[in-house]
This record gives C-alpha cells, structure tokens and sequence, in this order.
C-alpha cells in the first residue's frame, strides 16, 4: 500500500485526494495544513490516520511514501526540497516553483534522492489533449503552422486572501494560468526560441488578460490567450486549434469531439475519450512509484522549461518588446 501524504488541505488538495480514493494500493495517510479549520474538515473528509499543521512534521513520517504538495506556489521549493531529503517521492502540483533558480534547487534535490518526482502539468493527461498531441504527432493535418491556445477563467477571488491575484506569490496569469498550455506547447514543439506579449490590466497593475507570440526551434509560431475576464459563474472555458499544411484541428467548450477539416471541406472527428486528467495524472505516478519506473511523460527539465517562458511572457509584458530566450 502506498501511503500518502498530503500537504496542503485547499480545492487542489481535495482534488488530489478524491483521486487516490479511487486508485487502488494508494492510501490518503496523512495531511499537512497549518489552518487549523481546513485540517479538521479535511480529516473528516477524507479519514486520513495522520494529521500535522506543517509539511516539514509530515515529511519526517517514516510511515509515509509519497508527498503530494498542493501548496501555493511561494511554498513549492522548501516543501518539495524538505520531502526529497528524506527521500519520498514527490508529485508537486504545477508551476514547479516561481523563480528558476528555486526550480534549480529542486532539480539538484530530485538528482541527491531516492525518491521518484513528476511535477503535476495535468494538461498532458487530460483525454482531450492526449488525442491532441497523437493527432499533432502524426500526419493528419501535416507540419504545424500556427496554434492557438486560450484558457479563460473568472477573476481568481477564490483563492484565500486572494493570494492568485498578487502576482509576487502567485506569478500571475502568466505562471498561474498560461503555464498549462505553455507547457502543452513545449510538449508538442519543443523549445522556445522568442516571446512577445501584451496585457491587459487593472488599476491595481494586476494582468486580467495576456496574449502572447512564441516562436518556436522548428519554425512554428503559437498565439497563447489567457484571461480572468469570464463573468461570474462561467467558470474556465478553453480553446484550441491548429493550422496545418494540409488541414485544420479544433477543440472548443462543450465539444464532444475533436473536429479536423482537410482540403474541399473534408470534415473528421475525432470522440474525446471519457477520462479525468488528475485521476490519470496521479494513477500514473502511483504506477511509476510500485512499477520503480522514472516518471517520462513529464521531466523535471520540461516542468523548468515552461516556467521559463512564462517568466518571458511576463517580462515581455513589462518590457514591450520581443525577447529571446
């Protein structure tokens, strides 16, 4: 049995733990959350046999395998560097910290421990995407073009004390938000090469809306959208496409089916399979864990890799300008 222990008992750790529910040979063992009120709602929840105010006590557990970190961002780097040096096998939920460097620090600990570690970039096993990037990888729509990739959410007012909308804690719509399709793009196309982005913001100097232009090794361009300017109730809405030599790759809210138009309006689609990207995300890392196999649909160096755009992106924003990478 594979025990678990949660740090962090907010929307993302209840997600997490409503997925090892489900997987079998996990358990939900323990729960680190300093507020004392979510710690004890999360306990009768979930039923875990342990409970600690901070990750720091929870990593010293010897009883505990694996440390699944739902923590805000400005928490990633001591929490996953303090789990990995007592060799647990780690699962940090995305961005992988807010600073390259703090990334670094993470990757030289990844290097010293026996512990296995994924960053959660959940976009990679989301069926939707997973059959973006087979129907990309081959020869339906021919070499990429152009993409476009937009992710739009409400306001984050959600998040405690509004913590999402300072861009000092959280890196704002570019590391918070965007980073997901980044992430997919880098997936698919590789490296970066050069960014340029523009903003709209509010009076508080906070970005509600970014649009950005990557330029990418192998000659492609993508146009990446990200905003909080969905209206209340409206909740994340996304969008997708992809221009190929030959053809055309769209996915928009609420579709059933990945639609692929080819020369003199030829039409196919393709069904999304039914599936939830946390479940898969984290039965895949479980099965990484008792199979002793290194987690490869994500690397630490690509999780670094996608932070570094967004970095970009935002520095871009500030600087007006295009940068290289």
């Amino acid at each position: 049995m594979l025990r678990v222990g949660i740090a962090g008992a907010g929307f993302m750790g209840e997600v997490h733990a409503e997925a090892y529910k489900q997987i079998s040979g996990t358990e939900v063992f323990a729960i680190a959350e300093p507020n004392e009120a979510r710690r004890t709602g999360f306990v009768q929840k979930f039923r875990p046999r342990k409970a600690f105010s901070s990750v720091e006590e929870m990593v010293q557990d010897k009883e505990i395998d694996l440390v699944d970190i739902c923590l805000p961002t400005p928490l990633h780097c001591n929490a996953a560097i303090r789990a990995l040096e007592q060799n647990k096998h780690v699962l940090l939920e995305k961005p992988i910290a807010l600073t390259v460097a703090e990334a670094l620090q993470i990757k030289e600990a990844v290097q010293k421990s026996k512990g296995k570690f994924m960053v959660a970039h959940v976009l990679r096993f989301w069926p939707e995407y997973e059959l973006i990037k087979s129907l990309l990888s081959g020869d339906k729509i021919g070499k990429i073009r152009e993409i476009y990739a937009a992710r739009f959410n409400e306001l984050p007012l959600w998040s405690e004390g509004t913590w999402l909308m300072n861009e000092e804690l959280s890196g704002g719509l570019a590391i918070d938000l965007m980073i997901h399709d980044i992430d997919f793009l880098v997936w698919n196309l590789g490296r970066v090469t050069d960014v340029m982005a523009a903003a709209i913001k509010n009076e508080q100097n906070f970005s509600l809306q970014i649009m950005a232009t990557l330029k990418f090794e192998g000659g492609e361009t993508a146009y990446i959208e990200g905003a909080y300017l969905n209206p209340s109730g409206r909740g994340l809405t996304t969008e997708f496409k992809a221009y190929g030599e030959h053809g055309l790759l769209e996915l928009y809210p609420d579709m059933d089916d990945l639609k692929v138009t080819l020369p003199n309006a030829q039409e196919e689609h393709f069904r999304i399979p039914s599936g939830d990207g946390y479940y898969n995300e984290i039965a895949y890392f479980a099965a990484c864990i008792t199979e002793n196999k290194t987690p490869d649909v994500i690397t630490v160096d690509e999780a670094i890799e996608s932070l570094k755009v967004a970095l970009a992106i935002r520095e871009s924003v500030a600087q007006r300008k295009w940068l290289a990478l």
